[in-house]
């Protein structure tokens, strides 16, 4: 890996579990997950992480003067949502 790439993040717990007991004792998500892990992850309640990163207008963007004088706050609010949004399941 390269150094300045960030690695994928995990799974979040309870995924797990599901996504485990399911590939233990489900036929037919064994199947499904073979042939498609994004579908049948999402079957179980997988969320899209780039779902809260969309935005409706791209004019929206803060200019860089406002990132760099709020960076902090930012960083604070993005890591927050990203939190609740593994949560959410």
């Amino acid at each position: 890996m390269i150094e300045d790439q960030i690695p994928p993040a995990g799974l979040h717990p309870e995924l797990v579990k599901r996504l485990l007991d399911n590939l233990e004792t489900n036929d037919d998500f064994r199947a499904s997950f073979a042939a498609d892990p994004e579908k049948a992850l999402r079957s179980i309640g997988y969320q899209d992480p780039w779902a809260c990163m969309q935005s409706d207008d791209e004019s929206s963007l803060p200019s860089p003067e406002d990132i760099r004088v709020q960076r902090e706050k930012l960083e604070t609010q993005l890591t927050t949502a990203m939190a609740m949004q593994i949560f959410k399941l």
